[in-house]
């Protein structure tokens, strides 16, 4: 089995390949989850700062799929300066 650095990236390919609403959303949902559990491997990790730019991306890429091709609302964007 592919190890969890890997496994979002390749969840995040197939959705990008993806032109089914119903397996696409299923997709979403798994690379979000698989997001979310690396983000949490990472926690107390000093390295990563490439991933963590990757992520990043990816979770930009996600939401695009999300808005554009599932046709969801798009979030109200933040007023918050960054």
């Amino acid at each position: 089995m592919a190890d969890s650095y890997s496994s979002w990236k390749q969840l995040l390919l197939e959705a990008l390949m993806e032109t089914d609403k119903s397996k696409l959303t299923e997709l979403v949902h798994a690379a979000e989850a698989a997001i979310f559990n690396r983000l949490r491997e990472m926690e107390n990790s000093p390295n990563g700062r490439e991933e963590s730019r990757e992520i990043q991306e990816a979770c930009a890429t996600l939401l695009d799929i999300q808005v554009n091709k599932l046709e969801w609302p798009c979030p109200p964007r933040s007023s918050k300066a960054n």
